[in-house]
């Protein structure tokens, strides 16, 4: 998928990848909190083994030909049911990438 991505973008373009950490964190909060308990999210959406750290990510973007130009997180307050950028990327992270002019 990101290699397909760093096809499809024209040179000097963008590509914003989000996604969902793998650890024991985003297991508790993105698996066992939104789809279990909060319910959320309908129960299997993710599966755990599927997930990506983002040193993976930015090694699939690297490898196809990508620049990295950083890394957020993004934090969902279920009581406000708002999401926020945040320096936390241990449970929802973002990744922007270029692809070189």
């Amino acid at each position: 998928v990101v290699r397909a991505c760093a096809q499809l973008v024209r040179p000097g373009g963008w590509v914003f990848f989000s996604t969902l950490n793998r650890n024991p964190k985003s297991f508790l909060f993105a698996i066992v909190g939104a789809e279990y308990l909060l319910r959320l999210l309908p129960r299997g959406t993710h599966e755990y083994a599927r997930l990506i750290r983002p040193s993976e990510l930015a090694r699939f973007a690297r490898d196809a030909g990508l620049e990295l130009h950083g890394t957020r997180g993004l934090e969902y307050n279920p009581l406000t049911q708002r999401y926020r950028l945040s320096g936390d990327t241990g449970v929802n992270y973002l990744l922007a990438c270029r692809r070189p002019a």
